[in-house]
């Protein structure tokens, strides 16, 4: 378990016990005045009440374009004809004097945002969906890792990433709010850092990634980011300080925090600051601990810098109005219309959700042939894994796949930092920037020319494929728009999921004979009609065209080279060897990953294994790593 705020880190022991976890078959979730893991997904209401007034809201100025967008939301929110600002809003505790003052700093979740919150609620098994993890193995010198200096490299993360260290104000569908409550001295800082970090001794990496992902939820509405450092080590640090010992470096995140470059990002932060050779750790610690300053100046914050939304940052047409964001929406919508699928692995449910990742890496010298081949064909590894996965499925599949007449769609997300707005002082990146697109292929394979064309001719598809969905003239606005869709679709999820639940409580209690919750005469007639209601349509009434099929096989994420992120050479003292990533998972998902990292090609497969019909996703993975061998380790000539 984590330690509580009250207990110090001291210096005087290698091995603080308050910080160190034993090795257990579950995660531990610390229960601290800062981290109130929520207990259900009831509505609450956020505290703008109750001691906090509103003392600064911004210029309330909308997104360009959400003045035509965002009508449904203002509609229903009786706001009609001003669309939302997603600004930061300042707050004072009510009854403090200046030299108390305490603030508290809020804004709106953006509709990507939302969309990932919504479908996160909740605690236990389901909960947490989209979840994120990142870890990262490597080995490091004892003298680096003393707990107190990595304290102090956190709070120092937490300081310049406020979003880790907020919480979320769930007030209804439509009002979610992040609250960002400043520290007021060093020494508050360095305690709600340690309520959110955690450090264990004698685990291996795969369990704790497996109960992260298939245990009780670890994250929750008042803990959005969580680091944990782990040894598989008897202790966390050696007596000899230049001693090298192994270590894991787990970073937690919400996904509607932010997305897998802003923990990447993050995570070499980490380590260029833990290589660093500077005090942090050691004296400032010690002096920390004993003495609080009361300077409360210091949570002063520019509320401009701190980190925004997406869709308030996409770079929108200015200069269209009405007109131009309806032929937007029209040219947005024949694009969904070519979006056709029709092929997905067989379903089952054959118990509880239950993520494996299978990984595999490369050697250096295997992937320099890997990536010189990709070259030679004028592709790269990420076009070369979504032809890959097409064809290792229509070889697995065989003659039980889906009707051949239909093709394969593939989705994945879409980096859109390139496409935010530049400014002159930057703003927070650890957000999420994420857009979507698609890919479709063929879902057979033609007997009349070899495999290796078929292979090298689909990754030339998929490029040009990926080319259009990037360098489109309405990339932000199909962005935006996509936002508001995915938002609208989880509102509409989330309300039937809670009503659903709402009911089902009601019937609990009531066959407890507990009084005063049974179902109104009303309810009772409203939820028969629904479980036997059945739509009548005459035949001649019937002329809208079928639509077509949009089922989508699986999800990729590529993740590109991330070698050109972490700073391997600047790690004094420090290698990192290994990577893997992916994040909490609905029943029967499915998620690829690939990407290189220290000199290795990684691809890491996170899928349901109780959600699909027995061996249909492991004949598939065969079929990829055969197919790695078969056209990207071709020989040399």
């Amino acid at each position: 378990m984590a330690d509580s705020p009250s207990s110090p880190l001291s210096h005087s022991s290698p091995a603080p016990s308050a910080v160190f976890s034993t090795p257990s078959s579950t995660f531990a979730t610390p229960f601290t005045a800062f981290t109130t893991p929520d207990l259900s997904k009831s509505p609450v209401k956020g505290s703008s009440e109750g001691g906090w007034t509103l003392v600064e809201q911004g210029q309330r100025i909308s997104p360009n374009g959400f003045a035509h967008l965002d009508a449904a939301f203002t509609k229903g929110q009786g706001e009609a004809g001003q669309a939302r600002s997603f600004e930061w809003e300042t707050y004072h505790q009510v009854g403090t004097t200046d030299a108390q003052l305490r603030l508290r700093y809020k804004r709106r979740l953006g509709p990507t945002e939302v969309s990932y919150y919504l479908g996160s609620r909740g605690e236990g098994i389901e909960g947490g969906v989209n979840d994120m993890y990142l870890h990262i193995g490597f080995k490091a010198r004892s003298s680096l890792m003393h707990p107190d200096r990595l304290l102090e490299i956190w709070t120092e993360l937490l300081r310049r990433h406020t979003l880790l260290a907020s919480s979320v104000e769930f007030e209804d569908y439509h009002n979610i709010r992040f609250c960002y409550d400043p520290p007021a001295t060093p020494l508050e800082a360095r305690k709600k850092a340690r309520s959110l970090m955690e450090i264990r001794v004698g685990e291996d990496a795969q369990s704790q990634i497996s109960t992260y992902l298939n245990g009780p939820r670890t994250l929750s509405d008042q803990r959005l980011a969580y680091l944990l450092i782990s040894t598989p080590e008897s202790t966390f640090i050696s007596s000899d300080p230049s001693a090298e010992q192994e270590y894991d470096f787990f970073l937690f995140s919400t996904h509607f925090l932010g997305d897998g470059m802003a923990l990447h990002a993050t995570a070499n932060e980490f380590f260029t600051l833990l290589a660093e050779c500077s005090s942090i750790g050691t004296s400032a610690g010690d002096a920390g601990e004993e003495k609080e300053d009361s300077d409360a100046s210091k949570q002063e914050i520019d509320a401009s810098k701190l980190a925004p939304a997406m869709e308030s940052k996409i770079m929108t047409k200015e200069k269209w109005g009405k007109m131009g964001w309806s032929a937007a929406k029209v040219e947005y919508a024949n694009e969904q219309a070519k979006l056709v699928g029709g092929h997905a692995f067989p379903r089952a449910r054959l118990g509880t959700r239950h993520t494996l990742v299978p990984t595999v890496s490369y050697p250096a010298e295997q992937t320099k042939r890997i990536l010189s081949t990709c070259k030679l064909h004028g592709s790269t590894i990420a076009h070369a894994m979504f032809a890959l996965s097409n064809i290792a499925y229509i070889r697995s599949a065989g003659t039980e796949k889906e009707d051949e007449k239909l093709p394969v769609m593939l989705y994945s997300a879409l980096n859109v930092r390139p496409f935010l707005k530049k400014e002159t002082n930057p703003v927070d990146w650890y957000h999420i920037a994420i857009g979507y697109y698609n890919i479709i292929l063929p879902s057979f394979v033609p007997s009349s020319i070899s495999p290796a064309s078929t292979f090298w001719h689909r990754c030339a598809t998929v490029k040009s494929q990926t080319t259009r969905a990037v360098k489109t003239p309405f990339l932000a606005s199909r962005t935006m728009l996509m936002a508001l869709e995915r938002e609208g679709r989880s509102i509409g999820w989330e309300r039937e999921d809670d009503e659903r639940r709402a009911r089902e409580a009601k019937k609990a209690m009531e066959g407890l004979g507990i009084s005063g919750v049974e179902l109104s005469q009303e309810e009772e007639v409203k939820e028969k009609e629904e479980e036997v209601k059945v739509e009548k349509v005459e035949e001649k009434d019937v002329k809208v065209r079928p639509k077509a099929p949009s089922t989508a096989l699986m999800g990729l994420s590529m993740l590109g080279n991330l070698d050109g992120i972490y700073q391997h050479k600047e790690y004094d003292g420090i290698q990192l060897h290994s990577l893997t990533t992916g994040s909490r998972q609905r029943p029967g998902a499915i998620l690829l990953f690939a990407y290189t990292f220290a000199g290795k090609l990684w691809i890491s497969l996170g899928y349901d294994s109780n959600g699909f019909v027995k061996d249909a996703v492991e004949k598939w993975w065969d079929e990829l790593l055969k197919g790695v061998d078969e056209f990207l380790l071709e020989r040399e000539e």
